[in-house]
């Protein structure tokens, strides 16, 4: 069965996008894993101290499954509140003692994965991207689209998407993935490319082209391209969603360099900092 991996570690920012991740496998008609991964230090039975340690790690894990059950509960209570149309997801809760890479590996080796859902600790969700090391690790380690939703990002219902590329060939995947999204929840998708100077200008509207012509194969009417001038990707793409209010940002991985020259200076960061639109992060192969 379809599934979402809604991760937790119980703050605002998680609780606020496993609600989401609810929301979602509604109309996916998917069902919803909450996971956290925690690691304990193992402590030689022989060790004076061993009873009582035990005994706190016993409280410890007692605390995990008892936040997880009152997270559960309150998913539940969204979930019943979900239109009859819509199919009710069902929930399930699971905490991991150890590696959380090892632990994701077991966890999308029995379970069908479509994506995963997580808080941006703090800040917006693009500062989440490029300075933030969750999010990576997770996406090298699962290859799955990976959903970050910032702290009091409120989002009930997607009605447009903005899909950032470089028109590469590694871009019509992940986009073939959000059409396939779009037709279940009926938003449009608009594909920006923010125009720099390039030494061959012939070769880079060959390559648009190409891939206009690659996605016209999805047959989805609700797609747009547009190019948005400006030397200052970060900026650009910045004022554009300030302007459009989309409900989504969408990025490929592979990109993460690219887009880290321009987002990482000062002014830019703090230009970016009143954007608090969730981020969807896809990683190159899917």
């Amino acid at each position: 069965m379809k599934t979402i991996l809604a991760l937790t570690d119980f703050s605002d920012n998680s609780s606020n996008a496993a609600n989401l991740a609810v929301l979602l496998a509604g109309k996916l008609h998917a069902n919803v894993l909450l996971y956290h991964n925690y690691e304990t230090i193992a402590v030689a039975s022989t060790f004076s101290g061993g009873p009582y340690v035990e005994e706190e790690f016993f409280l410890a894990t007692a605390e995990i499954k008892k936040k997880l059950d009152h997270q559960l509960n309150t998913l539940q209570y969204i979930a019943d509140g979900i239109d009859k149309t819509e199919r009710k997801p069902t929930l399930k809760g699971l905490s991991g003692d150890g590696n959380l890479k090892d632990n994701l590996k077991q966890i999308l080796d029995e379970n069908q994965i479509v994506f995963i859902t997580m808080g941006a600790p703090s800040g917006t969700s693009i500062e989440h991207l490029f300075f933030g090391s969750e999010t990576n690790k997770i996406i090298q380690h699962t290859q799955r689209p990976v959903l970050v939703v910032p702290a009091s990002t409120s989002v009930t219902d997607i009605k447009k998407v903005v899909f950032a590329t470089t028109f590469d060939e590694a871009d019509i995947a992940p986009l073939h993935f959000l059409i396939g999204l779009g037709k279940i929840f009926k938003f449009s998708i608009e594909v920006v490319h923010v125009n720099q100077p390039v030494k061959d200008k012939k070769q880079q509207i060959e390559k648009e082209e190409a891939f206009q012509k690659h996605i016209a194969k999805f047959g989805y009417d609700r797609i747009s391209f547009k190019d948005l001038g400006g030397r200052e990707v970060a900026d650009r793409l910045h004022r554009h969603c300030a302007e459009e209010k989309p409900d989504l940002l969408a990025v490929v991985h592979h990109q993460h360099s690219f887009f880290r020259r321009y987002f990482e200076h000062s002014t830019t960061k703090e230009a970016l900092s009143d954007l608090k639109l969730p981020l969807f992060i896809f990683p190159t192969i899917i």
